[in-house]
C-alpha cells in the first residue's frame, strides 16, 4: 500500500510514533538537506506540508542548507503551494550554454531565485505567524575566500584530505554560519565541534544568505558583503552540513521532520565517498526521515533521482533535461499522498522503521 514511501526514525522518535503515530503538534523542526536537483523527488511531500500544519499556531522552525534553504523560501511564503509551484517551474527551467562559466551559473541562480522570491515574499517570510527560517552557509578561510580556480581548488583539496582523517578538521577551512529568524533562538545548539557565526535574517540580507547557502565552490561565485555578517566569502552550507548531522534544539518529546532524498544521511559534502562516516546517533534520536522508497526510484525515468550529473548528461539538450525533471516532480506526488495517508490513518505506526 505504501510502496513509494520509506519512513525511518531515530530511537526516541521511533518509540513516539509506534506508540501514538505522527502528530503535527509534536514537530518542532523541519530539516532540509543539500542536494541540488535531488529536491525534485520531494516536491510532492513539500506540497503536503502546508496541509499538515494548516492549524499551526506555535513556532515551527525550518533549517536548511543549500537547496534545503531554497525549499524553505517557498514553504514560508503566504501561499506556500503556489510558491512551490513557482520554485519548481523556475528550477526545472534552468538553461545553460554547453560550457557555462561560473558567472553564467551564478547569474542563472539569481534569476531563478528572483522568479519565486519577491520582495513581498521576503517580508512575509520574516513575519510569518509561525514559520521560523534558519539558513546554513559557510565562510571560507584563507585561500578558500578566492574564486580563482587554483587556490580555491587547493583549499578544497586540503580540506577533503584532512576531512578523511577527521570531520572536525573542517573548522580550520570553514566557519559554520547560521542566518536565523531574530524572533527566536536558532534551530540548532552549539554542542558540536564547529564554532558558529550567527547572523539575523533581514530584508537586506535574505537573498544573499539564500544565495550563499547554495553557492557551490568552483561552479558558482562566492557571496561577499552580506549585510549584518562579518566580512568574508560565503559558500554552500552543505560543505559542513550536507545532510544536517547537527544538534537540533528540541525537547525530549519533540520531533524533527526530515523529508529526504535517501534513507541514509551523509554528514558533510566531503563525506560522500566515506561510507564509514555516519551521523551521530544522539543527533538523530528525534528525527523522522521521510524518503522515496527504492521501489519508487526504480520506476523513475532513468531509474534514478535527478542530480547534478544531469547537467553534463544533457549538455546542449536543456529541453530533454527539463522534461525528465518535470516527470520526476510529477511522480513525486505519490510520495506526498502516501505520506499524508500514513499520518492521517495512523498506519505510520506500523510502517516506520529504525533510522
Amino acid at each position: 500500500m505504501f510502496s513509494s514511501l520509506s519512513i525511518r526514525a531515530g530511537s526516541q522518535a521511533l518509540a513516539i510514533i509506534r506508540d501514538e503515530g505522527l502528530h503535527a503538534n509534536r514537530i518542532k523542526i523541519i530539516a532540509g538537506a543539500s542536494g541540488g536537483p535531488k529536491w525534485l523527488v520531494l516536491a510532492g511531500i513539500d506540497r503536503t506540508l502546508p496541509l499538515l500544519f494548516k492549524t499551526r499556531t506555535r513556532e515551527l522552525f525550518f533549517i536548511g542548507s543549500s537547496i534545503g534553504s531554497w525549499r524553505m523560501a517557498a514553504l514560508a511564503q503566504k501561499d506556500p503551494i503556489a510558491a512551490v509551484d513557482a520554485f519548481e517551474h523556475a528550477y526545472t527551467g534552468q538553461r545553460y550554454s554547453r560550457r557555462p562559466t561560473f558567472h553564467e551559473i551564478t547569474g542563472e541562480f539569481y534569476r531563478l531565485m528572483n522568479e519565486y522570491v519577491s520582495d513581498d515574499a521576503i517580508r512575509h517570510i520574516l513575519r510569518h505567524p509561525f514559520m521560523r527560517p534558519n539558513v546554513l552557509a559557510v565562510r571560507s578561510k584563507s585561500f578558500g575566500a578566492s574564486d580563482i580556480k587554483l587556490p580555491l581548488a587547493a583549499h578544497l583539496g586540503c580540506a577533503a584530505a584532512l576531512n578523511a582523517i577527521s570531520r572536525n578538521t573542517l573548522r580550520f577551512f570553514f566557519d559554520r554560519v547560521l542566518f536565523y529568524d531574530r524572533r527566536s533562538l536558532p534551530a540548532i545548539s552549539d554542542e558540536d565541534a564547529f564554532p558558529r557565526i550567527d547572523v539575523s535574517l533581514t530584508e537586506l540580507n535574505f537573498r544573499k544568505a539564500l544565495m550563499a547557502s547554495g553557492s557551490i565552490p568552483l561552479l558558482m561565485g562566492g557571496v561577499r558583503n552580506i549585510d549584518g555578517a562579518p566580512n568574508g566569502t560565503y559558500r554552500d552550507g552543505g560543505i559542513i552540513d550536507y545532510h544536517l548531522d547537527v544538534p537540533f534544539r528540541v525537547d525530549e518529546n519533540e520531533l524533527v521532520l526530515y523529508p529526504h532524498f535517501f534513507e541514509h544521511i551523509t554528514p558533510g559534502w566531503f563525506d560522500k565517498g566515506l561510507k564509514r562516516r555516519k551521523p551521530k546517533p544522539h543527533f538523530m534520536a528525534q528525527v523522522v526521515l521521510v524518503a522515496p522508497s527504492r521501489e519508487f526510484v526504480a520506476q523513475l525515468p532513468m531509474k534514478k533521482i535527478p542530480d547534478r550529473t544531469d547537467f553534463r548528461l544533457f549538455s546542449g539538450k536543456d529541453e530533454e533535461r527539463i522534461s525528465y525533471w518535470k516527470q520526476v516532480a510529477g511522480l513525486s506526488k505519490k510520495i506526498g499522498d502516501e505520506f499524508m495517508e500514513s499520518v492521517e490513518s495512523g498506519k505510520i505506526r506500523s510502517i516506520v522503521q529504525p533510522l
